[in-house]
C-alpha cells in the first residue's frame, strides 16, 4: 500500500466516522422527541391531538376511579369494626340474660355499651379520604370519557341499638352487612371499569404513536447500526495509521 493511497483510505474512515455520528445524533434526538409530529402534517396532528385528548382523559378517569375506590376501602374497613363493636354488644345482651347478675354488674354492662356505642359514632365521623367524610353525602367521580359513578353510603344508625333488646342489634348487623356487599358490588364495578380503561389507553396510545412520524424501535435500530458503523470506521482509521507507521518506520531504517 502506498503513502497516498493510506491517507485517501484514512480521509474516507474519517468522512464514515463524521457520517456515524451524525446518524447517531439524529437518532438521539428522535428517540428523546415526545412527539415527532411535523406542521405540515395537519390531518395526523388533528388525529394524534385528538387521541392524546382522550388518553389524558381517561388517565384522569382511572385516578378518579382509583379515589372513590380509596374511599369505599375506608368506608368498609369503618363498617367492618362497626360489626365487631355490634357483635360485643351483642355478648354483652346475651350477658344481661343472667337473672344472677346484680343491679352494679348491670349497671356496667350498660355502661360498656354505652361507650362501644359512642365509639362506632365517633368512628363514623372520623372516616374521611382526603377531608371528606365518606359517609356525609352523595359524591360523583369522572371515571371515563362520559362515565362516572355516584357514591352514597349510608351510616348505620346507632341509636337503634339497645342492649336490653337482642333483636335490635342483630337488626343493626344485618343493616351493616348489606352496606358492606353494596360496597363491594360497587368497588368490583369500578375496578372493572378501571381495568376497561387501561386497555383503552393502551390500544389509544399505539394508534397516536403510529400517527407520528417517528419509530422509536426503528429509531434504536439505527442508533445501533450508527454506533456499530463510527466504530468500524474508527477501527479502520487505527489499522491504516498503524500500517501507515510500520511503513514509514520501514523507508527510514
Amino acid at each position: 500500500m502506498k503513502i497516498g493511497e493510506s491517507q485517501t483510505i484514512n480521509a474516507t474512515a474519517n468522512n464514515n466516522a463524521n457520517k456515524a455520528k451524525n446518524e447517531e445524533k439524529s437518532a438521539l434526538e428522535n428517540i428523546a422527541a415526545m412527539r415527532a409530529l411535523q406542521g405540515t402534517d395537519g390531518a395526523n396532528l388533528m388525529i394524534a391531538d385528538s387521541l392524546l385528548s382522550q388518553i389524558s382523559g381517561l388517565t384522569q378517569g382511572v385516578r378518579n376511579a382509583n379515589d372513590a375506590i380509596g374511599m369505599l376501602q375506608i368506608a368498609d374497613s369503618t363498617l367492618g369494626n362497626m360489626t365487631a363493636t355490634a357483635d360485643r354488644i351483642n355478648v354483652l345482651s346475651v350477658k344481661l340474660g343472667n337473672d344472677t347478675l346484680t343491679t352494679e354488674q348491670r349497671a356496667m354492662i350498660q355502661s360498656e355499651t354505652n361507650a362501644l356505642k359512642a365509639s362506632m359514632r365517633d368512628s363514623v365521623m372520623q372516616a374521611s379520604f382526603n377531608g371528606k367524610n365518606v359517609f356525609a353525602s352523595e359524591l360523583t367521580f369522572v371515571t371515563g370519557n362520559e362515565t362516572s359513578v355516584t357514591l352514597n353510603i349510608n351510616a348505620p344508625n346507632t341509636s337503634l341499638v339497645d342492649v336490653n333488646d337482642q333483636q335490635t342489634i342483630l337488626d343493626f348487623m344485618t343493616n351493616v352487612n348489606m352496606e358492606r356487599a353494596n360496597i363491594g358490588s360497587v368497588m368490583n364495578g369500578i375496578q372493572h371499569g378501571i381495568n376497561s380503561n387501561l386497555v383503552t389507553i393502551v390500544n389509544l396510545t399505539a394508534a397516536e404513536s403510529s400517527q407520528q412520524n417517528n419509530d422509536v424501535a426503528e429509531n434504536y435500530n439505527e442508533l445501533n447500526q450508527a454506533k456499530l458503523k463510527e466504530n468500524a470506521a474508527l477501527y479502520a482509521n487505527v489499522y491504516n495509521t498503524q500500517y501507515l507507521r510500520s511503513k514509514i518506520d520501514t523507508l527510514l531504517a
